[in-house]
């Protein structure tokens, strides 16, 4: 199976955006927060992630009989290279970019889904910017994203901190016109 066909399943997206805060969970700990998928599949589903190496087991502890294993997201293999994708037909493209902008729509519905809602109280936002960038301008631009980013992602979550999951989509300005997609 391909990494991104790994990566992209519902169910297994589903519980990798569980760890993308740097921490470690169990399985009885992640069932807890994703009440609505079945147990046996979320086995099911933790040992295909395993097995491609996407989550780690870090611990294995021995509970009245069992091991009890406790998992961490290995970043380098939950990250798609540009040689997970090279390969892809434009149809494969598009339907893997549908899929991510399927579940944001999802988690975006989930949050407006609860009872005290506030954009500004929860940092909650969608907007799109048009910059003019050399290729060496938007180089650096993403060196610059990736420093910010680096600079926030190891703070562990207390009762002070809210997990806020950012996606981001860059797109470059289609040239030839929207006439251009039509012939």
């Amino acid at each position: 199976m391909k990494k991104i066909e790994t990566i992209l399943h519902p169910v297994r997206f589903r519980i990798i955006q569980r760890f993308l805060d740097g921490q470690v969970k169990t399985a009885k700990e992640l069932a807890k927060e994703v009440k609505d998928i079945p147990q046996a599949t979320l086995y099911r589903q933790l040992d295909a992630l395993v097995k491609a190496e996407v989550l780690v087991i870090t611990e294995e502890n021995q509970i009245r009989g069992t091991v009890e294993k406790v998992y961490a997201l290995n970043n380098s293999s939950a990250t798609m290279t540009k040689e997970d994708v090279k390969d892809l037909t434009k149809e494969e493209h598009l339907q893997y970019f549908l899929f991510f902008t399927a579940q944001l729509a999802k988690d975006f519905d989930a949050y407006l889904s609860q009872d005290d809602i506030d954009f500004e109280r929860d940092g909650v936002g969608y907007r799109q910017v048009g910059l003019h960038l050399t290729d060496d301008e938007f180089m650096d631009f993403v060196k610059d994203m990736g420093k910010v980013v680096e600079k926030y992602i190891h703070n562990q979550p207390n009762p002070n901190r809210t997990k806020r999951i950012v996606s981001t989509v860059v797109i470059p300005e289609n040239k030839g016109g929207i006439e251009n997609d039509e012939k």
